[in-house]
């Protein structure tokens, strides 16, 4: 039984996270778990669960006597936490390129190399979720949980900024380029050029931020000004 409760929870929490990462749901918006529950097939106490989850998240948040509520998009909210994004990615690489070449340095180079070959054949949702896995898995070698954790919440939060980024004309080639000098830096063991690369990569999307909120705004709400 309680396995199947917590089957039931963690169904809701992911569909829940899409509808919140996406801003399906609109940022402000109030959360009605009987409606919620009824959308997604199932009774209000997993969709509850799952709504506490996502305040732990920080994609929701809980106002007393008047419900649950979706997060607002707010430019300095998502600039900070590019900044903590930043802070994560570059002192796991600068951990990882500390330890010298290793069998799983080497594969992941190997690995992202041949997968930058065939970036052209991507569609945006495609690209989007490559580079955070691109990024994820480069973190992840510096062999530290928590900060993957970390990384994998900022993802969830910057999720639909972060698509706008990729969107814009031509940045996608730009980043992938960028990738790809990471990469030779990586393979050269040149620890310098290697965080000097991932800081410029990370820092130019820091500084794109404001617009891009701006920009997603507008995209969210682009149905109700048509």
């Amino acid at each position: 039984m309680a396995r199947s409760s917590k089957t039931t929870v963690d169904t809701a929490y992911d569909k829940l996270l899409d509808l919140l990462v996406t801003f399906t749901i609109k940022p402000g918006t109030r959360l009605n778990e009987s409606e919620l529950a009824a959308d997604l097939s199932m009774s209000r106490a997993p969709v509850r669960e799952a709504l506490n989850r996502l305040i732990a998240d920080d994609l929701v948040r809980f106002e007393p006597g008047r419900g649950f509520f979706c997060r607002r998009l707010s430019v300095q909210e998502i600039a900070d936490l590019y900044d903590v994004r930043l802070d994560l990615e570059t002192g796991a690489l600068l951990r990882t390129m500390s330890r010298g070449r290793t069998v799983e340095l080497e594969a992941f180079v190997a690995h992202w190399r041949e997968a930058l070959t065939k970036s052209e054949e991507m569609d945006i949702n495609a690209l989007v979720q490559a580079d955070e896995q691109f990024h994820l898995e480069l973190a992840r070698l510096a062999s530290n949980a928590p900060r993957v954790k970390y990384l994998c919440n900022i993802n969830d939060r910057i999720r639909f900024v972060r698509r706008i980024n990729l969107e814009e004309t031509g940045r996608y080639s730009e980043a992938l380029a960028e990738h790809a000098d990471l990469l030779e830096a990586i393979a050269n063991q040149n620890t310098d050029a290697a965080c000097a690369i991932l800081r410029d990569h990370l820092l130019r999307s820091t500084e794109e931020v404001r617009q891009h909120v701006q920009n997603a705004l507008t995209r969210i709400y682009a149905d109700d000004v048509a």
